[in-house]
């Protein structure tokens, strides 16, 4: 049952849509104790509202929303079984969380409202970004690529404020999010869920792609093998991104980006060209594994499902063309990182 004012009897929030800042959903769209989960590439997961007293707040939260307790869970599935735990506003109009991001924040909207939120972004066809646009110097051209929490957004990052690379974040073309992450962000694995959607003519046509490999994705979280078709077609719709991207903007590359092995590789190359080299980063896996609970401290089960990522992702071979491998471990700094990847380049 719904009152005069759209708001559930059953809940203690309002039907309709809740946009979120500090997020890497876009919305929610909520009737009664039910929701859509709603992200920037168009996906739609299905998530249950549970209300009632969920323990004491995080401090931030609290501070925030001036509540000590919780008084709502989110569920939802994407590979596993995920949860956050809210505080909702008295007038039932915002809620608020604490994910590995910061704070988030959801905010009812009326469609008007909405509607005028979703028709900001940045444009599709040139995403802006810190970079001098230089189309006739194509210079060296990167991929660095490896488990999931190995360092590839942080060591493309560092490339380009060390020495001046175009950095393409590849987890934002799944998304429908800009690629070009600040470079002074403290981690920008976390900071792409910050960046603005994507707005233009082919954004619909891409949306459709990134959703079935989306669900690639959340078939590989839930512990499967990847699927070749889709992968396929979703890198072969990024390479055209990152080809025409480079080709507008110019300059030296490093793309972050999972790979998974040698096979999509040479795919990727027989998109980008033989002048692409892959930086491939290892760790031993339970150093992995440590590294990933520390960054998502907040979120355990987040773990178990990078892991599964990682374990489908293979080191480079002998016959593997214009690619290199670097060990990385636990005791090295970032920078370290950097110097064993140019010494590997011999750059």
């Amino acid at each position: 049952m719904v009152d005069e004012e759209g708001k559930s009897s059953t809940s203690i929030l309002h039907d309709g849509s809740y946009f979120a800042t500090g997020s890497w959903y876009s919305s929610i769209v909520v009737k009664g104790d039910t929701a859509l989960m709603m992200q920037p590439n168009g996906t739609a997961l299905d998530m249950k509202l549970k209300f009632g007293e969920f323990g004491e707040a995080d401090p931030d939260v609290a501070e925030t929303t001036c509540q000590k307790f919780y008084n709502i869970k989110l569920s939802f599935c994407f590979g596993k079984e995920f949860t956050e735990l809210g505080v909702v506003s008295e007038d039932g109009l915002r809620i608020t969380t604490k994910n590995d991001i910061g704070l988030s924040v959801l905010g009812w909207m009326s469609e008007e409202e909405g509607a005028a939120l979703e028709a900001k972004g940045d444009p599709i066809e040139d995403p802006p970004g810190p970079y001098k646009i230089q189309p006739d110097i194509l210079g060296k051209f990167l991929w660095i690529t490896g488990g999931a929490g190995v360092g590839k957004s942080t060591s493309a990052q560092l490339l380009s404020k060390m020495h001046g690379y175009v950095y393409y974040e590849g987890d934002c073309f799944a998304s429908c999010r800009n690629p070009y992450i600040p470079l002074d962000v403290q981690n920008p694995s976390l900071a792409q869920f910050l960046q603005k959607p994507l707005i233009g003519e082919g954004l619909e046509e891409r949306r459709e792609v990134c959703k079935r490999g989306n669900e690639m994705f959340g078939e590989m979280m839930a512990g499967g093998d990847y699927d070749k078709g889709k992968a396929e077609e979703y890198y072969e719709k990024m390479c055209e991104d990152i080809k025409r991207e480079r080709k507008r903007i110019g300059g030296d590359w490093s793309i972050a980006g999972v790979t998974f092995g040698q096979d999509l590789r040479n795919f990727i190359r027989s998109k980008l060209g033989t002048d692409l080299v892959f930086v491939v980063l290892n760790m031993e896996m339970e150093d992995l594994k440590e590294r990933i609970r520390i960054r998502h401290i907040r979120e355990k089960g987040t773990v178990d499902i990078l892991m599964s990522i990682s374990r489908l992702c293979e080191a480079a071979t002998e016959d593997d063309d214009n690619a290199v491998n670097v060990m990385i471990t636990n005791e090295m700094s970032k920078e370290d990182v950097i110097s064993k990847i140019l010494e590997k380049l011999n750059l």
